[in-house]
């Protein structure tokens, strides 16, 4: 269960320019919660970066500059709280980068050695962490390879894993010097109250949209054409929420955003 900011924009830009200082600092503040870890990548020179944490945002040392002062043309944000069972280390942190590409999910999957049957042996041996987060992004690194594009990719690997986990959310960001895309897979998935509820907060306690808005994420388009995603958490008036089941792909040479319903953005 994790927080998820993304960023595109015509020209380099930092995320209080593109989300403002007011919505930057709620989001920021949701790592109260989500504080077991958090990571950023961006797009710079035409490669993908990363840096990632095991420690909350606030305490970490690359944490003010990359939320607020590290300017890009895109970028995304993870925070993270960890599903029940799931260690809190370095290898474990969003995004996840491999071959150009990072990723950072939002959910949980419940039967992770399926999720390794899915995934295969050749591609399984990539992943360096124990999350199923990880593991998803194999099985999108195994669509690509096997001949998709990134955001088909992302769509079959999401079709295949609902079809075996309905309840799931598989809600995700992934980026590469050329595209960002947006996943939103979550409709049926049920708040993960308990875990929520794990940091001594009551459920009227808890941050805004933290109950069945929990999963929901939006869009907005800005006046100077810069494209911002952002999962629920902080004020998003103006905003429009994502259609469930939709993968969302952002040209980063033109902005032009695409948005398709799943099961035609997996068609090949």
């Amino acid at each position: 269960m994790c927080r998820l900011l993304a960023l595109a924009a015509p020209r380099p830009t930092t995320l209080a320019d593109a989300l403002g200082a007011e919505r930057l600092a709620a989001f920021r503040g949701l790592s109260g919660l989500h504080a077991d870890g958090w990571g950023t990548a961006w797009v710079g020179d035409g490669e993908v970066h990363r840096v990632r944490d095991a420690l909350p945002v606030q305490r970490s040392r690359h944490g003010a500059g990359a939320l607020a002062g590290r300017a890009s043309t895109a970028r995304l944000v993870h925070l993270r709280l960890a599903t029940s069972g799931m260690s809190v280390g370095h290898e474990n942190s969003h995004p996840f980068l491999h071959e150009g590409v990072a990723f950072a999910h939002n959910g949980a999957v419940p039967d992770v050695r399926r999720l390794e049957e899915l995934v295969g042996a050749p591609h399984l041996a990539r992943v360096r962490g124990t999350t199923d987060s990880e593991r998803i992004f194999a099985l999108v690194l195994r669509h690509r390879d096997e001949g998709a594009d990134l955001p088909t990719a992302a769509a079959l690997a999401t079709a295949r894993l609902r079809e075996e986990f309905p309840a799931a959310s598989l809600n995700a960001v992934l980026l590469s010097a050329d595209e960002l895309v947006v996943v939103h897979a979550s409709e049926s998935s049920p708040v993960p109250l308990a875990d929520l509820c794990a940091s001594g907060l009551s459920p009227a306690q808890l941050p805004r949209d933290h109950d069945e808005g929990y999963y929901r994420m939006s869009w907005l388009r800005r006046p100077d054409g810069a494209v911002v995603f952002t999962s629920a958490g902080i004020d998003t008036s103006g905003f429009t929420p994502l259609p469930p089941a939709s993968v969302t792909t952002v040209a980063l040479d033109t902005l032009q955003v695409r948005v398709q319903e799943l099961g035609a953005a997996a068609l090949v």
